[in-house]
């Protein structure tokens, strides 16, 4: 299991020690600039006038005095990196700053608390980096046993260089360069009914991101969601747009896509999941029919089913678009603003309203 996914926070005497066995160290002071960008934040007086002229106040001079001693050292030991920077609260003010009035600061602080666990690194990874960059879920799980392939690259945020990485470990690393100060939890055996159930017992999660390909698994973590409250967001790539699932088991919803829970469980009963089976009940309960699947998507099916591909196609445009609307529901579920029981919804972008300049 690879360890190597979270950096570590130190003082001036780590930070002697690590040039001291690393020699090849790339050091990054990103202090300075931290500081100018909080002077504006915490001074509003200043804002609007010419930042020379500003840094030239004695306002200016006594805020860097008082705040340049108060830092951390971030060291990435994947990238041999170490980031001179603010500490933890003042690097949650800078990095969600420009989330205002959007976001309010006290809406902010809820959405830092929320805990979300993202199931699934495909479209789930771009989830967890959204989510990450408007500063929800300061702590998150991933779950993934998978490995990154470069087949992976056109709907996974990483690199080539980055390829035999578990697919958690690739995400938890963007988003520590993003936050050092989150806390991940990289489930990289991915996940099952046992160690799911164990998280949500402990009431280490909130919401419920579910992207496993695993149709069983599918079943069995909502019935597990609805034993213990907690809302599942889910979202299916349909050629260049998406499906959203909302079930909110933490109002009371008992359903899974909008069918009765027993009709999974006698569904699960029924002999083996095949992949004929699970490709219908994809189709028909989350998909809403074959009539809602896109054309070239059905076509990609039916070769990947012939044995002419290898698997069905995906676009990254797609997974981008996933991460953008689930992280919007789960903000709104954050915060209170979502109150609808079920949803099924189909987004894309040809469903876009566009108009001519000048209208």
């Amino acid at each position: 299991m690879d360890t190597n996914f979270r950096p570590e926070i130190t003082n001036q005497d780590g930070a002697a020690k690590l040039r001291e066995t690393h020699p090849e160290l790339t050091e990054i002071d990103a202090l300075s600039r931290q500081l100018k960008e909080l002077f504006f934040i915490d001074n509003h007086q200043f804002i609007g006038i010419p930042k020379s002229e500003a840094y030239a106040t004695d306002d200016f001079v006594q805020y860097f005095e008082q705040k340049k001693s108060s830092f951390v050292y971030v060291y990435f030991p994947w990238n041999n990196t170490l980031v001179k920077t603010v500490p933890s609260e003042d690097y949650f003010k800078l990095k969600t700053n420009r989330n205002q009035d959007l976001i309010t600061a006290e809406e902010q602080l809820k959405l830092r608390d929320y805990k979300v666990a993202v199931l699934g690194m495909s479209v789930g990874s771009n989830i967890a980096f959204v989510l990450t960059q408007a500063g929800i879920s300061n702590t998150i799980t991933l779950a993934d046993f998978d490995e990154l392939d470069t087949t992976n690259l056109n709907r996974i945020l990483a690199g080539v260089h980055q390829v035999g990485l578990n697919k958690t470990i690739v995400a938890a690393r963007h988003i520590y360069e993003d936050n050092p100060f989150a806390d991940v939890i990289p489930l990289q055996d991915g996940v099952n009914e046992t160690n799911l159930e164990e998280l949500l017992k402990a009431k280490k999660v909130d919401c419920i991101i579910e992207e496993i390909d695993d149709m069983p698994f599918k079943i069995h973590a909502r019935l597990l969601a609805m034993k213990y409250k907690i809302p599942v967001v889910m979202v299916t790539d349909n050629g260049d747009g998406i499906v959203l699932h909302v079930e909110r088991y933490d109002l009371g919803h008992t359903k899974i896509w909008g069918k009765d829970a027993f009709y999974y469980e006698e569904k699960l009963a029924d002999g083996p999941m095949t992949k004929e089976k699970a490709g219908e009940m994809i189709m028909n309960d989350i998909v809403g029919g074959p009539h809602r699947v896109d054309p070239k998507m059905i076509a990609s099916v039916k070769r990947t089913l012939a044995k002419e591909l290898v698997s069905w196609s995906q676009l990254g445009s797609a997974a981008i678009l996933g991460g953008v609307v689930a992280t919007y529901i789960v903000k709104r579920i954050a915060l209170g603003e979502l109150e609808q029981n079920d949803i099924r919804a189909y987004i894309t972008p040809q469903s876009a309203e566009y108009s001519s300049h000048g209208n």
